[in-house]
């Protein structure tokens, strides 16, 4: 009976031809789309992966110098096709012969029990060969200064890294240098998620688009570019109040990813009155869309937010949140609740990320009460929507002040209801 159902190799040499026909497919697509021809589609790929896993099974019985012949053989063979495209003045890049030269390896893979990490890779470059036209634009929308900061952070995060302590150092034990600093790169990477987003669908795209991915951003940072930019021009006060709204509801999500990351037992206590604000303030914005006027003729509503991946940025943040961690520690032993809910309020006026990610943090090791630990939390996301609202009445002119008051007065106090009856609600 066991030999009907062993599927080896079988079941490898299927999954290889799998993979090359996902690649082939992308390629096969651009091919018939685009005034554009090159010498593999969907077929093509489809044996180039299955001679990868081939050359790798006989390499398993016959030594490895098998597969190194038959690929050094098969880079000959795509190295003259090269050739002869360029030749005949047909070349149009090298990706395809690049993504060729791989795909073997994936089925090779297969073979070499690394069936997941093919599957995995594959999926992978069949995106970014889909992604060819969206992240060319992305590419020129950059700037130099964009290109440094983004390749100055990519060495802080994958070579400074590694090379941290991933120990309990300082006060009370709770500084993590390692620690620390995967979660400014893990938040980092959220803003520029959302900075990558501007950039790609450009800040002019629309204002409701450029609130959503400038709070990925920044709230805080959205909030006084749109205030500024309505204070120029007050006849864009209405849809800046829609885009400001947005940015700071994309706060409340952005807020939860952090808790599943850091602490996923917190998610339980604090769904509900993050969902609830949330949902408030998608609820204000869309009753404000709909009662917007027409946009003024010939005004741009755009806002131009910096990259979140500068050093100074990254290392700012890093110093913040290592207080923080020590200040509500600290605040906790001394004075209980009430002492962590105080430096919680005063982390709330900058931001929320510092005292969500400490907060989650210490409760997670057992260092401060999760219910503590979650009406911390709330109460930053409260000080920090009422620190938006003010700045940006401060900042706007007084049409935007007056929706702004009466909008995010909603999401407050839903947030301040429902965080009662949860949260802060007597056990």
């Amino acid at each position: 009976m066991e030999q009907f159902i062993n599927l080896e190799p079988w079941w490898r040499f299927g999954a290889a031809l799998f993979i090359g026909a996902l690649i082939g497919i992308e390629r096969e697509f651009v091919q018939q789309h685009a005034e554009q021809r090159s010498f593999a589609g969907i077929r093509t790929f489809s044996f180039i992966a299955l001679f990868g896993a081939v050359a790798a099974y006989i390499s398993r019985a016959q030594g490895e110098i098998v597969f190194i012949v038959a690929y050094g053989g098969y880079v000959l063979l795509v190295a003259g096709n090269r050739v002869a495209m360029v030749v005949r003045d047909r070349s149009e890049g090298m990706t395809t012969e690049v993504v060729a030269l791989t795909t073997p390896l994936l089925g090779a893979l297969v073979i070499w029990d690394h069936p997941n990490i093919a599957a995995a890779l594959s999926v992978i470059t069949a995106l970014l060969l889909s992604l060819k036209f969206p992240l060319h634009n992305i590419a020129r929308r950059m700037s130099i200064a964009d290109l440094r900061a983004t390749l100055q952070f990519g060495l802080l995060a994958v070579v400074v890294l590694p090379l941290l302590p991933n120990q309990a150092l300082g006060p009370f034990g709770v500084l993590n240098p390692f620690q620390i600093w995967l979660l400014v790169v893990f938040v980092s990477g959220i803003s520029f998620l959302g900075y990558l987003l501007m950039k790609l669908l450009g800040p002019e795209r629309g204002t409701g688009l450029a609130g959503l991915f400038g709070g990925l951003v920044s709230s805080t940072a959205a909030t006084v570019s749109f205030a500024d930019r309505s204070r120029q021009d007050p006849r864009l006060a209405a849809v800046s109040a829609i885009a400001i709204v947005l940015a700071s509801s994309v706060m409340f999500p952005r807020m939860l990813i952090e808790i599943l990351v850091v602490n996923s037992r917190l998610v339980a206590s604090l769904w509900l009155p993050v969902t609830a604000m949330l949902g408030a303030g998608l609820l204000v914005a869309m009753i404000l869309w709909r009662g917007r006027p027409s946009a003024p003729d010939g005004v741009s509503s755009a806002v131009e937010l910096g990259n979140p991946l500068r050093i100074t940025s990254a290392v700012g943040f890093a110093l913040l949140f290592a207080i923080v961690l020590v200040v509500v520690k600290l605040a906790n032993e001394s004075f209980g609740t009430a002492g962590l809910y105080l430096a919680s309020g005063l982390s709330g006026l900058t931001g929320v990320d510092t005292i969500t990610l400490s907060a989650s943090g210490l409760a997670a090791r057992g260092q401060i009460e999760p219910q503590a630990a979650a009406g911390a939390i709330v109460l930053a996301a409260l000080v920090n929507t009422a620190a938006k609202a003010a700045l940006a009445s401060f900042l706007g002119p007084s049409a935007l002040r007056r929706t702004i008051l009466w909008a995010f007065g909603a999401m407050l106090i839903v947030g301040i209801l429902v965080g009662l009856f949860t949260v802060w609600a007597p056990v």
